[in-house]
């Protein structure tokens, strides 16, 4: 079998030029020249067959087809490296090092705030580099090897990953405090649908519930759009209209104090899975895995509900 002819020096050099935009900033981390940095390139492109980079003057480097490919696979290899480094130097030791872990906006505030809690407890010497993005924007991340586990709901998900469950979440009408239905325990979807709604419009929520209520034979009234769920709350707060949501907070009261009700809704389909996400093709490193144990554990009631 041919050897490749590959360096990890050439891939980090690599893997730098990508993330500081330019060689030189990439010589500036490595304390080397320019030159070392676009001859170990170079030799890299030698060894590979390929162009990974189309240099530029006075522009910052562009990633070519396959060295879009190379990037993550790259990053990879230099994560199991600095895993296998860590590994050796803790060895009957706990789990150490640093560990990106991105989240779906909405659902951090309801986990995130537990796990990271719980982290310094279990694994002193692991560090979280928290990362929020969209569904799109995260499973990105996964396939780039920018983050090694995501927390997700299942909902918009490619066949590149592999999830596991932490938990459900069924979804709720978040009603004015004043409202004729406020004081129930649960309300039907054909009770509310002629009334103006407010749609919370964080990419893919306002396609997966309008797809629901689409589904139940409804089409919704909505008067407002907005990406943020305390504004959600808000506007409902101040009477402008219904909302559906998944996660429920652990008060009653918006941002600027107006009073809301949160209400089992009936007619909105199946809970929604929150999930932990990873790249099916990347192998998980020991601080990933040790995170996967734990995120369940820390998770296993739920998110924090109403009180």
């Amino acid at each position: 079998m041919k050897s490749l002819d590959v360096t990890l020096r050439q891939l980090e050099y690599f893997v730098a030029t990508v993330e500081r935009g330019t060689l030189s900033a990439a010589a500036a981390e490595f304390h080397v020249s320019q030159t070392a940095v676009s001859l170990a390139i170079s030799q890299l492109e030698k060894a590979l067959g390929v162009q990974v980079l189309v240099r530029r003057p006075a522009k910052a480097p562009a990633l070519t087809a396959a060295g879009r490919q190379l990037l993550g696979d790259a990053r990879q290899v230099l994560g199991h490296v600095g895993e296998l480094e860590s590994a050796v130097r803790t060895i009957g030791q706990d789990i150490s090092g640093q560990l990106s872990i991105g989240c779906f906006p909405t659902i951090t505030p309801f986990v995130m705030g537990r796990i990271l809690e719980e982290v310094p407890i279990r694994y002193p010497e692991l560090e979280i580099d928290l990362v929020e993005d969209t569904v799109e924007g995260l499973q990105r991340r996964l396939a780039d090897g920018l983050c090694d586990l995501a927390i997700m709901y299942d909902i918009g998900l490619g066949s590149d990953v592999t999830t596991l469950p932490l938990y459900s979440c069924p979804p709720y009408a978040v009603l004015p405090a004043g409202h004729r239905f406020a004081t129930r325990r649960t309300v039907a979807l054909s009770e509310l649908i002629d009334e103006p709604m407010v749609m919370i419009d964080m990419p893919p929520s306002l396609e997966f519930f309008t797809g629901r209520i689409a589904e139940a034979g409804y089409a919704p009234d909505i008067r407002f759009r907005t990406r943020s769920v305390e504004t959600v709350r808000t506007f409902v707060g101040r009477g402008m209209g219904w909302a559906v949501l998944l996660h429920r907070p652990g008060t009653e009261r918006s941002y600027d104090g107006s009073a809301v009700a949160s209400v089992d809704l009936e007619g909105m389909g199946a809970p929604v899975d929150v999930l932990l996400v990873m790249n099916s093709s990347a192998r998980m490193t020991r601080r990933a895995r040790a995170f996967a144990e734990m995120a369940p554990e820390v998770l296993r009631t739920g998110p924090v509900l109403a009180r």
